[in-house]
């Protein structure tokens, strides 16, 4: 075999090994997280929609917020614990669709603060006062460990750091789900109830 169908055998196997590993990567969660966080930079909203599950993850969020809340103190024995829980269940949606529609208006919103100057007041949004309340604002994210996929559910570690000491870090378990096409979305904050645990004992 002469050395021009040698080259020719061998670029063949790498480019078959490159195209096998492009089409891997692509169906991976890891790869779906990260077109979210590109979406968000291009103000891409409807990427962004097709990657997290942004009313999903909010409503699962709030659930594990208020049961940190009601498990206070303060609260637990408290006997209109449960009227105080029925009043947010009832209240929840409107909740969920504000912090929502808050959040797709932000990505959406590719203009500078300076321009912008004119939408700028003290009054705190819901979702500012839930990252405030959380310190989910604080954190940045540093790096992605492998998922654990079963069927078509996966579990992606998300390590993050906060922002006022990198030195600190936490880590994420994002919940996702396998769609049609073979990408995968954000359904859920798996462990963001002892992620507020933690917070609270800060």
């Amino acid at each position: 075999m002469d050395k021009k169908k040698i080259i020719a055998i061998i670029i063949l196997v790498i480019a078959a090994i490159i195209g096998w590993y492009f089409m891997y990567f692509t169906k991976t969660p890891a790869y779906s997280l990260n077109m979210a966080r590109e979406s968000i930079e291009k103000h891409d909203v409807l990427t962004f929609k097709k990657h997290v599950d942004l009313e999903r993850v909010l409503d699962s969020a709030l659930d594990d917020f208020i049961s940190v809340e009601l498990e206070k103190p303060e609260i637990k024995n408290n006997p209109f614990k449960g009227l105080a829980r029925n009043i947010f269940n009832s209240l929840k949606p409107e909740i969920v669709k504000e912090l929502t529609d808050e959040c797709y208006a932000k990505i959406a919103d590719d203009k500078t603060d300076e321009n912008n100057e004119k939408s700028n007041t003290n009054a705190a949004t819901p979702a500012d006062k839930m990252k405030a309340k959380t310190g989910i604002g604080q954190l940045k994210f540093k790096e992605m460990k492998d998922a654990v996929i079963v069927d078509d559910k996966a579990i992606l570690p998300v390590i993050c750091v906060f922002e006022n000491d990198p030195s600190k870090e936490v880590t994420l378990q994002l919940e996702m789900k396998r769609l049609e096409d073979k990408t995968w979305q954000v359904i859920r904050v798996y462990n963001f109830k002892e992620y507020i645990e933690l917070m609270e004992s800060k």
